[in-house]
């Protein structure tokens, strides 16, 4: 099934490269799905009928695009055989492609994704980075250059070789494969992502979920043609997808793909796992709030509070959290979310108050700050707690520090900003230490807002 939408040219190309297949033409059909382009797809395919005559074809237009998820579920639908590849308009498939696909899905059922080389390059980094002279009519020759080319090697390849739990996050519908019965059966792809990037790991954590792990074949190739996009636009639309990601699915594996990136959760997770299992609810709870009548004055005159820590003794003369988020909360639908705080699943200003307990004093600073953040996005309040928990901890968790130390840095903040030193915040006490440093009363509040921190090039530096 091939989603089309104004890439005229790829598209053609990419009908070719099916008809050089080593599976025969006559055991596959394929599926253009005309997502609203500017030149009508079914034109193209008429005009090229001669070198396509060989592939079962149909191609349908969307007068009105309807998106990549809606385009994905309307090929799907019109199918008839019992296993669906996706491939994207813009890759051309090696000629072993859908014969891997068909070999492993008879094999065993699971959610496949073949490798696509080059797909971050556009004309411009090709023609800087690679050169040459490629000729894209020509599926063989294409991949029988590219293998003479390093760069086009995906690194993914030596990456993906060993399975992890979090595989479903390169589940990218360049060139994946799914059984029909089990795609029907969780629903196809999510329509409510209104615009593309994401809704295909989505898919593939649902897939996850339903007994279908995400597995990579690296004989299974596509090569994604160079063409002009807009990089940061991607970039910012992924992230705005994430939070969607994460809102349907509030789970600490998904918040550490959302917060870190795919290939950092990936090296992370099992640090982040053994952090949330060991950490003690009296290193981050609220033993000693009510200590602090500056604090407990907030909280009390609030409609909505998230607490960002442990709910564990909370004073009872305050009205109960109506959100809670840490390592060691209780999992409860709409209420209470076991994760790290790093990516929160909330609408912004969607509380009155947020509280962040001790919490902040057991993360590395870097991830304290992506915490405070996320509690500033939030709530139209933010609240610091310091030494107010039964036990708070001394240093930040030395296994957490050292796992996010590598992997706590997501590759797109050339794109978007993170806080990540306290500097970048401003905090003002509202409560003092009353006592001796060894007393309840040594416990303090502050509240947070955020520090103005505009970025800076160092072209504006140097003159």
């Amino acid at each position: 099934m091939v989603p089309a939408h104004n890439r005229p040219k790829e598209l053609v190309r990419t009908l070719l490269s099916l008809t050089r297949q080593t599976l025969p033409t006559t055991d596959f059909e394929v599926i253009v799905v005309d997502d609203g382009s500017r030149e009508d797809a079914r034109a193209l395919v008429r005009e090229s009928a001669d070198a396509l005559s060989s592939l079962d074809i149909r191609v349908v237009r969307n007068e009105k695009a309807a998106g990549a998820s809606g385009a994905r579920n309307q090929g799907a639908r019109l199918a008839t055989a019992d296993l669906l590849v996706f491939l994207d308009v813009d890759c051309l498939a090696h000629p072993d492609m859908l014969a891997v696909h068909l070999a492993t899905q008879g094999a065993r059922r699971v959610a496949a994704s073949g490798y696509t080389h080059g797909r971050e390059l556009t004309p411009e980094t090709w023609e800087l980075r690679i050169g040459g002279d490629w000729n894209w009519e020509s599926a063989e020759e294409v991949f029988a250059k590219a293998a003479t080319v390093d760069l086009l090697h995906d690194p993914l390849t030596e990456l993906l070789a060993e399975p992890r739990p979090s595989d479903w996050a390169f589940f990218w519908t360049c060139n994946v494969s799914v059984p029909r019965d089990a795609f029907e059966a969780v629903g196809g792809f999510d329509e409510s992502f209104d615009v593309k990037g994401v809704e295909d790991v989505e898919l593939g954590l649902r897939l996850s979920l339903a007994g279908l792990p995400t597995v990579f074949l690296p004989d299974s190739r596509a090569l994604h043609q160079p063409h002009p996009r807009d990089r940061h636009t991607e970039l910012l639309r992924d992230r705005r997808n994430d939070l969607v990601l994460l809102r349907r699915h509030p789970t600490l594996e998904v918040e550490a793909v959302c917060a870190f990136d795919i290939v950092n959760a990936r090296a992370a997770l099992p640090a982040l796992t053994s952090f949330r299992d060991r950490l003690a609810p009296e290193a981050v709870d609220t033993a000693h709030l009510s200590a602090l009548p500056g604090a407990s004055e907030a909280l009390a005159g609030a409609e909505s509070t998230l607490l960002i820590g442990a709910a564990d003794a909370w004073p009872t003369s305050l009205p109960a959290p109506t959100l809670t988020v840490g390592p060691t909360a209780d999992e409860v639908e709409g209420r209470s979310y076991r994760l790290l705080g790093t990516r929160l699943p909330f609408e912004d200003g969607q509380v009155d108050v947020a509280v962040l307990t001790d919490y902040w004093r057991v993360l590395p600073e870097a991830t304290a700050c992506r915490v405070i953040a996320e509690a500033l996005r939030c709530a139209r309040r933010v609240l610091v707690l310091s030494d107010a928990a039964t036990a708070p901890p001394a240093v930040p968790d030395p296994e957490l520090a050292a796992a996010l130390e590598g992997a706590g840095t997501p590759f797109w903040t050339h794109t978007i900003a993170l806080r990540r030193e306290f500097h970048q915040f401003r905090f003002t006490a509202l409560d003092r230490p009353a006592g001796g440093p060894d007393a309840a009363g040594a416990s303090r509040a502050f509240e947070v807002e955020p520090a103005a921190w505009p970025l800076a090039h160092l072209s504006d530096i140097t003159h």
